[in-house]
Order: C-alpha cells, then structure tokens, then sequence
C-alpha cells in the first residue's frame, strides 16, 4: 500500500515524539530538582523534536526512493551503503537547518544583515556536535528503516523465488504445447502422401519438419530468441501449412530484414499461427487469410475469423501460456482484438535481455 503524505507525517511526529520523551525522561533522571515543565519546554527538547520530525520524515522518504531504485534482493548491500551515505548528509543538513532557525538565521527582524548573521552562525558550530548528532540518527536509522529494509529484502526474495517457479511452470507448459501432437501426426499424413506425389516436395517438406524440430530442442530452456530466429523458424513451420493446405491457406508476411531487431518468447509466434489452424475453417472455398506484421514495438499476427462449430477442451491454453509468459519477463502486455471478421494478437518485442 502506497503511503499517503498525512500519514507519512503522523507517523514522524510520533516517532519524534517517542524519542524526545525518552531525552525528557532522561533528562528529568539527571536534574531531579528541575520542574517538568521547565524540561519539556527547554529549547534544547523542542529542538530535539524538531531533529525527530524532520530527520524521521526524510528517512522515510529515503528508503522508498532507495528501495524503488534498487528493488532487487540481490541489491542489499548497494542498498545499505546508498541509504546510509546519504543519510548522513541528510542529517547534517537537517541539523544545520534546524539550529539555524534558532539561531534566527532566518528571521528578517534582526538588524545585522545576513551576511554578518551566517558568519556568527558558522562560527558558533562545532563539527564534533553535527558527526554525534549523524552517528545518533544512524543508530535510531538502523533500528526503524534497518527492520524495515531486512523485511523488504525477504519479501523480495519470496517475490522472486515466486516468479521463478511461475516461470519454471510456465516454461513446461510451454514445452507440452509448443506443437501440437496431431501436427506431427497430420504432417506425417502430408509426407506420405508427397512421398508418392512428388519426392522433390517430400524432400523439401523433410527439410522443413526437421528444422521445426531442431529449433524447438535449442530454444526450449530460453526466456527469450531474437526475432529473425523466431521468423526463421516460423517461415519453415508456414511452409508446411502451405504444402498441407495448398490453397486452403493464404499467407502474407510483410516483415522486411530492418526489422529483424529484438527478442520475443521462443515459440509463441508458432503458437499464434497454430492456434489460427486449430480454431478456424480452412478450405479451398474459404481459405484462411493469415498475415503477419510487424508495427512499432509489437508483432501482429491477423486472422480472418471463421470458427469451427465444434472446439477443442483445451482452446485458449496457448494464448493464455504467452500473456503469463510475458507477465514474468516484462511489462509490457500482449495486445488481443477480437472482431466479427478478424482476430488479431500483438507479440511485444523486446529491446534488449534483461539479465
């Protein structure tokens, strides 16, 4: 939950709170002849508060920035020396500020100029007072936002041993629908047939099959490929469609070599054209229009939309495994478009692997 401003301060004023009773009670010890009163309101407590509020409120907004900048487990200690180098500096600063505003460094009321005013403040300083003060805020640092970064590192741990298993799952899931068993049962049907009908063509069908295969064994435990593979591939596994389907299936790939750059998931533009196959109707009076394209960052594969009356059980698992797929790797979304004619799915590229 994003904390809100208000809440931000209610919880330094607290915190400043605890810590100056603390001192008064202290104090209190030290001078037992010294009236409460006269301890609470000392401009030495009312100071000390004002360190607590503001040195509290900085903190805090210190470890969410640090925590946003380096959010993995893996960044600890980065985190750790990042937090409290800057931590000493926001400590002296907020020192420095605080004693001026007793001091009346900024009270316009005074008669010497501010010149003269910042040269008498500057000299009434002691460094020895602002490292104590530091090494004071440190201690308490530790013991408030030290609890509060060992909590962050363990959930991020959790967070990433979470996403790792998702996306172990997720890659053998995957693996059992990367070809569907009865392409390789229906391409073994085509290859008999072109054994008889045309060896040059069973040749080349041969060639083909074995490249589908080869690519799916190499890429299987990659997160992601470089689109030329993918395209590579996928021209392969298009040429069996078309030598399948002959004039059942019109394909039109409008992808020229300049935009061969980044990565996508291994197989998922296979997914897509099998999904298109299984879930449509292919015929020579009414073949299936697939085009692949690629637009900005995403690339599109477009179906004219012509269901079959009767589906698989498991229609969808492909899509669905490719949005998951992506949810773990990046942020980016898997665009889907679904009218009465067309159907079209949007493949985010990948700029670069993220390690």
């Amino acid at each position: 939950m994003k904390k809100t401003p208000f809440k931000a301060i209610i919880q330094a004023l607290l915190a400043s709170l605890v810590i100056t009773i603390y001192f008064v009670v202290v104090a209190k010890l030290d001078h037992n002849d010294v009236p409460w009163i006269s301890i609470i309101f000392h401009p030495n407590m009312v100071r000390g508060l004002l360190y607590g509020f503001f040195l509290f409120l900085g903190h805090s907004y210190l470890s969410k920035w640090v925590g946003s900048k380096y959010p993995s487990s893996k960044d600890f200690g980065k985190k750790m020396i990042v937090f409290y180098s800057v931590s000493f500096f926001l400590t002296i600063l907020v020192v420095f500020i605080v004693n001026a505003f007793f001091f009346g460094l900024f009270n316009p009321g005074i008669t010497q100029n501010f010149q003269q005013r910042f040269h008498q403040f500057i000299h009434q300083q002691r460094v020895a007072y602002y490292f104590q003060t530091a090494m004071i805020s440190w201690c308490i640092s530790m013991i408030f936002f030290g609890f509060y970064f060992y909590k962050r590192f363990k959930d991020y741990q959790i967070k990433e041993s979470h996403q790792e298993k998702q996306q172990i799952t997720a890659q053998f899931e995957s693996l059992k629908n990367q070809l569907d068993p009865h392409f390789l049962f229906n391409s073994l049907n085509v290859l008999n047939g072109l054994i008889e009908e045309s060896p040059k063509k069973a040749s080349m069908f041969t060639t083909d099959l074995s490249k589908i295969y080869r690519y799916v064994l190499e890429q299987k435990d990659k997160s992601l490929v470089s689109l030329q593979d993918e395209l590579t591939f996928s021209r392969a596994y298009l040429n069996l469609l078309s030598l399948r389907f002959e004039a059942g299936i019109q394909i039109d790939l409008q992808i020229n070599a300049e935009q061969h750059t980044g990565f996508i998931l291994p197989l998922s533009l296979q997914l897509l054209i099998e999904n298109a196959i299984k879930h449509n109707i292919i015929s020579v009076r009414k073949p299936l229009l697939l085009k692949i394209y690629r637009k900005n960052n995403y690339l599109y594969v477009e179906n004219n939309l012509q269901k079959k009356k009767v589906l698989h059980d498991h229609s969808g698992i492909g899509l669905k495994n490719i949005q998951e797929r992506y949810a773990i790797l990046s942020n980016l979304s898997v665009h889907l478009q679904e009218t009465d004619i067309l159907f079209s799915v949007g493949l985010p590229i990948i700029n670069e692997i993220v390690s």
